[in-house]
């Protein structure tokens, strides 16, 4: 938070910026990211996957470059990869894929899909993809192993690629029936390939599941179904239905199992890539869950009860039909570090007229555009404020002694809010801690009279005064002390 002059009594509040919103501890929804001037913005969180327990077998989020593989279930072994935030569609950053045939690898560890031996239920693959060159062959995941089937080593393949410009899914010896058997054939090869051509530079979703009760396996883009077959055990060669084969289930053999191989000989980007161990029924499909984002502000202290808010301002923008709201709530006192009362709403720059109060609170609602892929920005927000300070000490005190007594007088000071004066006395500069006087001990408000008579002092002692004057705030402001006087009362005086 920082503050600095605009006028004579206008001083400002800017929030976020370079403070990073260090203001804003409490947030929901809502991420810190380089915005407007490269400066941390506020801005929706995206709906990235979250690792499900025991249903996630592998998520990857390209974020950055150390992150490696969310569940622990597979270990990056090797890959050149950009990590870059202009090649997502949720989160940080995407995974970007120059043509290398290196690729990026990830081993299965223990308890991974694709460790040796192990065989599957249902599953689900889905990840988003940007191409750029849309050429034969490009590979977006692949791997390869085998097992042991009459004393022969038979390879296994899972194969996603580019084929005339749509994405084509193979399968070899990789779903088998009881103890292993493979299915049906000496190469039991099962292929789907979507429809829709893949567009350079364009987002798309892309889902491939499995039910392993049915045996269906079907392939979606954007949440719409391309390629659908069944594997059976009756299942002729490109996976024919057939009403009576029992449904065959996904088999690792236990003879080898390579790493996981992504963007193999694929140019183009990457992100979100998730294998589940259940048949995802509703992909998410939007860059947002439709939720709002609340950012709220700890309480900032204006300096002065009854400071008047003169409006605050925003630096925003909102894409589409996305939106944020602006509330407020102003008080003089804080209870238990916090402000009570309703959330007020505000436009940003619109005067204030009746909003007074030393504590502010602010708080901010982010929504996405109707679509849920358009999140808002917030780069700033300026509170500009009018303290109410307190008035001028009073001028002119004097000080005249007499016999046991000392009439005091000061000028008026000539402030609409002054309501009233404390004349304070003791006996030392600056001490006034004084008792004794018949208008009783220091300090003495006097309302609003410029002038005050003390009786029942000690003659020959020396008496310092000092006059302050108040506000109509509550609780008053008061002035800094007058220039000291003193007077040393005497039986030979009047």
């Amino acid at each position: 938070m920082c503050a600095g002059r605009l006028a004579a009594l206008e001083q400002e509040v800017v929030l976020g910026r370079e403070d990073g919103w260090r203001d804003f501890p409490s947030v929901e929804n809502v991420v810190r990211r380089p915005g407007m001037w490269g400066t941390l913005d506020l801005y929706l969180r995206e709906d990235e996957y979250l690792p499900v327990s025991g249903q996630t077998d592998l998520l990857v989020h390209f974020n950055r470059e150390s992150e490696g593989e969310a569940t622990g279930h597979y270990r990056l072994e090797r890959g050149r990869t950009l990590i870059a935030a202009e090649g997502r569609v949720m989160g940080e950053a995407g995974a970007g894929f120059n043509g290398e045939r290196r690729g990026m690898q990830l081993a299965p560890q223990a308890g991974a899909l694709f460790a040796r031996d192990t065989r599957w239920g249902d599953f689900s693959i889905e990840f988003w993809l940007r191409p750029s060159l849309v050429s034969d062959g490009e590979e977006v995941l692949a791997w390869s192993g085998s097992r042991w089937r009459d004393r022969r080593l038979k390879p296994q393949e899972l194969r996603c690629a580019v084929r005339s410009r749509r994405l084509a899914w193979e399968f070899v010896n990789f779903f088998a029936a009881g103890a292993g058997e493979a299915a049906g054939g000496r190469q039991a090869v099962i292929r789907l390939e979507g429809i829709s051509t893949l567009v350079p530079r364009t987002w798309h979703h892309h889902l491939l599941r499995f039910d392993s009760g049915s045996g269906l396996l079907e392939y979606l883009v954007d949440g719409v179904p391309e390629a659908v077959t069944y594997v059976l055990a009756s299942a002729t060669q490109g996976g024919v239905p057939a009403k009576d084969g029992a449904p065959l289930a996904p088999y690792i053999g236990e003879a080898d199992s390579a790493p996981l191989l992504l963007g193999r000989g694929y140019t183009g980007f990457l992100d979100e890539l998730r294998i589940s161990r259940v048949f995802v029924e509703d992909p998410v499909l939007a860059r947002f869950d439709g939720r709002a984002g609340v950012a709220a502000s700890s309480p900032l202290d204006l300096g002065y009860t009854g400071t008047r808010l003169k409006r605050i301002e925003a630096v925003y923008g909102a894409q589409g039909d996305s939106d944020v709201f602006f509330y407020y709530r102003l008080a003089d006192r804080l209870s238990s570090d916090q402000l009570d009362g309703d959330w007020v709403q505000f436009r940003p720059g619109v005067e204030l007229p009746q909003a007074r109060g030393r504590y502010l609170q602010l708080r901010v609602e982010l929504f996405p555009d109707g679509r849920r892929t358009l999140s808002p920005q917030l780069s700033e927000l300026r509170v500009v404020y009018e303290q109410d300070l307190p008035p001028a000490p009073p001028a002119g005190v004097q000080a005249v002694a007499g016999n046991a007594r000392v009439r005091l007088a000061w000028s008026l000071v000539r402030e609409e809010d002054v309501r009233g004066y404390l004349v304070y006395y003791g006996l030392a500069p600056g001490n006034y801690h004084g008792t004794g006087a018949d208008r009783g001990p220091s300090p003495i408000d006097v309302g609003s009279a410029t002038e005050l008579e003390l009786q029942g002092l000690e003659n020959g002692r020396l008496y310092y005064f000092s006059v302050v004057c108040y506000d109509s705030t509550v609780p008053p402001h008061r002035s800094a002390f007058s220039k000291e006087v003193s007077a040393r009362p005497s039986g030979a005086l009047r």
